[in-house]
């Protein structure tokens, strides 16, 4: 039930209406009662289904196409953020096989030094040597032992950021393939991709043309998500163009209507209609607006060009940086072969009494260093390739 509401017209002007009379001495202002009004009627509905079916509107299509394109972006930023952790994630590797050949080295030098140590005492023992053999000695040993310390310390922390990648625990065991950075030995004359090759299995056979022609791969994503946003841009340019176009809707209503819920023949109605909606002056905003999208489509076209050759260049410079690497780990190769026979014929003059221990201890030196470059340059190698993989999308996602 609706309530009704009263309006206090008589004590409104009844005070007014008697002065006036009082002041032309008539009665022609009457006295008016307050009034009482309902505003809404007692038992009323309107129950009511409407259907509306847009004949021409062009809104429809263009949010359409924005919005399917807006997807592609989307999918496509995901993929960039996958492709970016594939490269962390092989590169996090790398370093994690990198720190615990360090960790070997260390180790294997750690054990000669000790055992250099152990020589120079019995030469003192024997009278063969001064005690200052053995003070450099054990000089040594603490200079390979505090390297080993952080050498663990460097490969405890790549396991963690390795396992922190990949959403496990921090202290996961990790399998290690050690043919990635086992020495390689080119008696054969082979050329840089052939070493290359058995390094790292997993490069993409189109690499060795890159060296000399570089494009951009057709599945970088940057490409695809402002391929769209090109679209996105057209779009709007046909929208804005389209100004003059009217929306033009029809509807059809069909419900009962009355008083009391009766549903019956009586308040049976049903009513259709268009609607045409058609803005023919807007004080040349809409050709402001064209103009606008016009602005915005040459600018995303300049971006799109400016891209392309920003990722030409990215892929020249990778393959550049990968086949250079590759070069200076085989110049590597011959160094670690070169310091370990010269550390082994040190040694066997030394415990012969024809070296002094200087020498020894310079190719000790020499040897861990050369090892050290060589993993150094492993891991170079495998990081250049794994940026070569991120800049040519040659990774199946």
């Amino acid at each position: 039930m609706a309530a009704a509401r009263t309006l206090p017209v008589g004590d409104l002007l009844n005070s007014v209406y008697s002065t006036l009379n009082q002041l032309t001495a008539s009665n022609k202002f009457p006295r008016v009662a307050n009034q009482s009004i309902q505003f809404l009627p007692n038992d009323y509905h309107d129950t009511k289904m409407e259907v509306t079916l847009p004949l021409i509107n062009t809104d429809l299509q263009h949010n359409r196409q924005v919005s399917s394109e807006m997807i592609n972006a989307r999918r496509a930023d995901l993929d960039v953020y996958k492709r970016e952790l594939v490269q962390q994630v092989r590169q996090a590797y790398y370093q994690y096989l990198q720190t615990g050949k360090a960790v070997e080295i260390y180790t294997n030098a750690l054990g000669l030094v000790r055992e250099n140590k152990r020589v120079s005492e019995k030469f003192v023992e024997n009278r063969m040597a001064t005690k200052e053999i053995v003070l450099r000695a054990q000089a040594q040993v603490s200079q390979v032992e505090s390297s080993l310390i952080e050498a663990r310390n460097q490969h405890r922390n790549a396991i963690a950021y390795f396992n922190f990648l990949l959403n496990r625990p921090l202290d996961t065991p990790i399998d290690t393939d050690e043919t990635l950075f086992a020495l390689q030995t080119d008696t054969t004359g082979a050329s840089a991709k052939t070493i290359s090759g058995e390094l790292l299995p997993g490069l993409p056979a189109e690499a060795a043309s890159l060296r000399t022609s570089a494009g951009v791969p057709a599945g970088r994503e940057e490409l695809a998500r402002l391929g769209s946003m090109q679209k996105i841009m057209a779009s709007n340019l046909q929208y804005s163009r389209m100004y003059l176009v009217p929306k033009l809707n029809a509807f059809y209503d069909i419900g009962f209507q009355g008083f009391g819920l009766k549903f019956n023949s009586e308040q049976f109605y049903q009513l259709a209609g268009v609607q045409l909606v058609w803005p023919l002056f807007k004080a040349n905003d809409n050709k402001f607006k064209v103009r606008q999208s016009e602005i915005d489509v040459r600018a995303i076209g300049d971006q799109y060009r400016e891209l392309t050759q920003q990722l030409t260049l990215q892929v020249q410079t990778s393959a550049n940086d990968y086949y250079s690497a590759v070069e200076a780990l085989q110049s590597l190769t011959d160094e670690v072969t070169s310091a370990r026979e010269t550390y082994r014929l040190a040694e066997r003059r030394f415990r012969e009494g024809n070296a002094i221990q200087i020498e020894l201890i310079d190719a000790r030196t020499q040897m861990t260093s050369a090892e050290l470059r060589y993993s150094l340059a492993c891991l170079t190698v495998l990081n250049r390739a794994a940026d070569l993989e991120r800049v040519t999308a040659s990774y199946k996602l």
